[in-house]
């Protein structure tokens, strides 16, 4: 398994293997269209980095990192194949340290993330790596996010 930078490559892929996740597994009804980041995932992550984890040629796991501002980066769309999951692969765990790394080189203070409440497993791992849930009055106006019913959590870097 390898992490890798997003290329143009991936789009059709990638768009297939998270419109999956989100709607095959946890049933969100999200669109290709409602999601800019899927339109053009390069355009959208510039200034901060995309990642995929492809096992065997095939994308297995993916996360972004959007710069919000100087001082935040937006973690969004962190999938990893469900059969794979809690194996040995430690896919979610590696595809983290990639962007926690590069919001350290990019000097974020924080990273901020949504994720739909019914992913109980997915809080545990941001918990597990630092986030603490943050009460919707303390983001930033310019942080947008699909309001369905997500949690809202946030990791300060460097302190």
């Amino acid at each position: 398994m390898t992490i890798n930078n997003f290329t143009s490559q991936h789009q059709i892929e990638l768009n297939n293997f998270v419109l999956g996740v989100q709607n095959g597994e946890f049933g969100l009804g999200f669109k290709k269209n409602e999601q800019l980041d899927l339109i053009n995932t390069a355009e959208f992550y510039k200034g901060g980095g995309f990642w995929v984890a492809e096992l065997e040629g095939e994308i297995v796991g993916c996360i972004g990192l959007q710069k919000l501002n100087e001082n935040i980066g937006v973690l969004r769309k962190m999938f990893v194949k469900k059969e794979l999951r809690g194996t040995d692969l430690k896919i979610a765990q590696k595809l983290f340290d990639k962007l926690k790394s590069e919001s350290q080189k990019l000097a974020f203070k924080s990273i901020l993330l949504d994720t739909p409440s019914v992913a109980k497993a997915s809080h545990r791992f941001y918990e597990k790596n630092g986030f603490l849930d943050l009460d919707r009055s303390q983001i930033p106006s310019n942080y947008t996010f699909p309001d369905r019913n997500s949690k809202i959590f946030e990791l300060k870097l460097n302190e």
